[in-house]
C-alpha cells in the first residue's frame, strides 16, 4: 500500500487588502480558507486530497474577484510531505514548499 504524503497548505496575506472566500483549486479538489485578513496567515493541516501541479488560487477583495494560476512543478516534488505556502501580495502570488524533516 502506498501512503499519501502529508501536505499542509498555508496562505499568507501580505497584500493591503483583506481576502475573502479564499480557495485553492487542485484539479477536482478545493482547499477553503475563507477570510484571511491583512498580515494574517491561515493553514489547512494535512490536506486530505491530492495536490496537483497546476493550482488556481481564488479570492475576493474590494476591487472584485481575483484568480492566480500557479505551476508548482519547479517547487513541489510530487509525493513529498511538507508545507506548501501561497503568499499573496498586491501584485503577485508566490508559492514555496518546505519539505517535512
Amino acid at each position: 500500500m502506498v501512503a499519501r504524503p502529508d501536505v499542509d497548505l498555508e496562505i499568507v496575506n501580505r497584500s493591503t487588502e483583506s481576502l475573502r472566500n479564499t480557495t485553492a483549486h487542485f484539479d477536482d479538489s478545493i482547499c477553503e480558507w475563507g477570510a484571511v485578513g491583512k498580515t494574517f496567515t491561515a493553514a489547512y493541516l494535512f490536506f486530505p486530497n491530492p495536490v496537483s501541479m497546476d493550482v488556481e488560487l481564488h479570492w475576493d477583495e474590494s476591487s472584485g474577484h481575483r484568480v492566480e494560476k500557479i505551476d508548482l512543478r519547479k517547487i513541489y516534488p510530487a509525493g513529498k510531505s511538507g508545507r506548501l505556502t501561497f503568499t499573496v501580495f498586491d501584485d503577485r502570488v508566490e508559492a514555496t514548499f518546505k519539505p517535512a524533516e
